[in-house]
């Protein structure tokens, strides 16, 4: 059963080359059709403790959204400007998370996206080249972590190819090949994946390859032998790691993600779990809130889709200096309750790899202005900053009624430069993000079968021997 492609999805994939500026489209969300009812929300041995690349090594997909929220944004048309330091677009960006995966017998650290669909790993006999003009140089300049040889298991694909480009200029070229791949303890025979043979790339010394978490539709399998004379053809989509699994019946449609809260700033901290066929044996609150998922597709002026990602809908967000607070989030008119900051539809994209949340203007300014002192917003940065001891309001996200509060540890982020922003910043009129500030406080679950997004709220610290969850008592 094709459990990702059941969905009518945008056009297929067709990477845009690097250039100095890009231009981006947003299409409207398509909404997922479920195709069984929802998973139970039961205990998998499937799990994979994560780890956090460097801090200045971005989620790829991320990166590409934040190439168009810091842009202008007219008619659904996003402009890419260059703006702002590339460590402060870090900050912004996020963080990659890294899981083992088994090839072949052998394990690599490779990254984990939400916003791509490709399994690969870089070649032992690759070619490092410059992004920024494809010169040939020392291949230690793409910082990759240990290479990967061909097995015994592994087959290179015919007439095929892969390659992709992203948004900074960073490209991809190698060749399509199966391979035996082990991921979370599950093992797939003949996984198609993509081999790195020619790479443009800004590593973390770390990490390998990559698993994309998302959809059939964003894989790079092109037809030939020669990419960049293929690279004008339409992809050929195959079926990604997780898909395989939820086809072949290993295990159920489903995976989650906790992340973890860090302060080490070490380039190697804990990231979280990542758990396939059902949830992680952590704490949580005893109530889930569902959100069906729609699929936002941003695509390059070309007409040529180059992401897709997962979103939801969001009732709005819960805002007050007074932390006794009781909000109307059934949005009754209550006037004994604080009402939500809201409007008639939000399509929200949850992103791991998006460090805070770009929530709407007048949300930013309204948490903004809770602050004690206020936050402000700073024309140099493009960021709101904030005294790193000030005192911090209130904030919560409404999904299906219920509303997830953000423990303060994560409204207040040091930057590391000698001042503080907020976790949750303008989105400029662009597109809404709950990145890691939002889903730090709660186990996030993908049901794709079901096509929805649940929530839990997480245990995140005790204090004074209380359990507090997303930052503000629940009810277990």
């Amino acid at each position: 059963m094709r459990f990702i492609e059941f969905a009518a999805l945008a056009a297929l994939t067709v990477p845009i080359a690097a250039r100095d500026n890009f231009d981006f489209r947003v299409n409207q969300p398509r909404r997922l059709v479920a195709i069984q009812r929802p998973s139970p929300n039961s205990i998998t041995g499937h799990t994979i403790p994560l780890g956090r690349a460097n801090t200045k090594v971005n989620s790829l997909s991320a990166g590409y959204l934040q190439a168009i929220r810091s842009g202008k944004h007219v008619d659904g048309v996003y402009t890419r400007l260059r703006n702002g330091t590339a460590e402060l677009l870090s900050i912004g960006t996020g963080s990659a998370f890294l899981a083992p995966l088994s090839a072949g017998g052998e394990s690599f650290d490779v990254v984990i996206d939400t916003g791509s669909s490709d399994t690969w790993l870089v070649n032992s006999q690759f070619t490092c080249v410059d992004p920024t003009d494809s010169e040939v140089i020392d291949e230690s300049q793409c910082a990759f972590g240990p290479s990967y040889s061909l097995s015994s298991t592994a087959e290179q694909v015919p007439n095929r190819n892969f390659n992709i480009s992203y948004a900074d200029g960073e490209r991809l070229n190698g060749e399509i090949i199966t391979e035996d791949l082990t991921f979370a303890g599950i093992t797939i025979e003949n996984q198609t994946m993509g081999l790195v043979t020619v790479a443009g790339w800004y590593g973390d010394g770390t990490s390998s390859g990559l698993v994309g978490l998302a959809y059939a539709s964003l894989t790079n399998q092109y037809s030939g032998s020669n990419p960049s004379a293929d690279i004008a053809g339409l992809n050929i989509p195959y079926n990604p790691l997780l898909t395989s699994m939820f086809a072949q019946n290993l295990t159920a449609p489903i995976f989650s993600i906790a992340l973890d809260r860090d302060n080490s700033q070490s380039a190697q901290a804990a990231g979280g779990v990542l758990a396939v066929g059902g949830i992680p044996n952590i704490p949580h609150g005893r109530f889930w809130a569902s959100a069906n998922i729609s699929v936002v597709s941003i695509d390059a002026l070309t007409g040529q889709p180059e992401y897709q990602f997962y979103a939801i809908q969001i009732d709005g967000w819960a805002v007050s200096k007074n932390w006794n607070a009781s909000f109307d989030v059934a949005m009754t008119g209550n006037t004994k309750k604080t009402p939500l900051l809201h409007a008639p539809t939000y399509n929200v994209i949850v992103d791991s790899g998006t460090s805070l949340i770009y929530a709407p203007t007048d949300v930013a300014a309204s948490l903004a202005a809770a602050f004690t002192p206020p936050a402000t917003f700073s024309s140099s940065v493009g960021l709101y900053t904030v005294a790193c001891n000030a005192t911090v309001p209130l904030f919560g996200v409404t999904i299906s009624k219920k509303v997830f509060y953000i423990n303060p540890l994560d409204l207040i982020i040091d930057t590391g430069y000698g001042f503080c922003v907020t976790g949750v910043q303008d989105n400029g009129g662009g597109m809404t993000i709950i990145g890691d500030t939002f889903m730090r406080n709660v186990l996030t679950v993908f049901d794709v079968g079901a096509a929805q997004v649940r929530f839990s709220a997480r245990q995140c610290q005790l204090t004074n021997g209380t359990i507090t969850l997303g930052g503000k008592a629940d009810y277990f």
